[in-house]
């Protein structure tokens, strides 16, 4: 499988800063650096390379907090990065439309319903984000009924 690569303002983003990016976003925009590499599942020596790259072009800021000796470090996501995160959704959600047409119509079907692309997907139930109250899901749904 070949990388996946975004291009914003001439920097390219690879696969791993994309999955760095959006798991900080799923995380709810900051996280803290040594808890970071479990969630994304790659090791701190990989990891803070990346980190340096993605706060050079001005995607995250590190932020120390606690004591002297051993403090903890924060990733935050800035908002060129969730700016940038849009674009990304969108061209992902255009692209998987093109390559959806040549499959069968019951994947197509089942491919289409919104859940599949929703970035709030992770925090489905959870507050105001539910099923229930889904507006696409419901027209979605409405398509299919009588």
């Amino acid at each position: 499988m070949a990388a996946q690569e975004f291009t914003e303002d001439s920097d390219v983003l690879t696969e791993v800063e994309i999955q760095i990016l959006q798991g900080l976003e799923r995380l709810g925009g900051s996280y803290q650096q040594r808890n970071l590499w479990k969630y994304i599942g790659i090791d701190s020596k990989t990891g803070l390379p990346i980190l340096a790259r993605l706060e050079k072009r001005g995607l995250i800021a590190r932020e120390r907090v606690g004591g002297n000796k051993r403090g903890v470090y924060v990733i935050k996501l800035t908002e060129k990065a969730y700016r940038l995160l849009g674009k990304i959704r969108e061209e992902s959600v255009e692209s998987f439309t093109i390559n959806v047409e040549s499959m069968p119509r019951e994947i197509r079907t089942l491919l289409s319903i919104p859940c599949v692309y929703c970035p709030y997907s992770d925090r489905c139930g959870i507050g105001f984000i539910a099923p229930h109250t889904c507006d696409l899901l419901t027209k979605w749904v409405s398509r299919f009924t009588p």
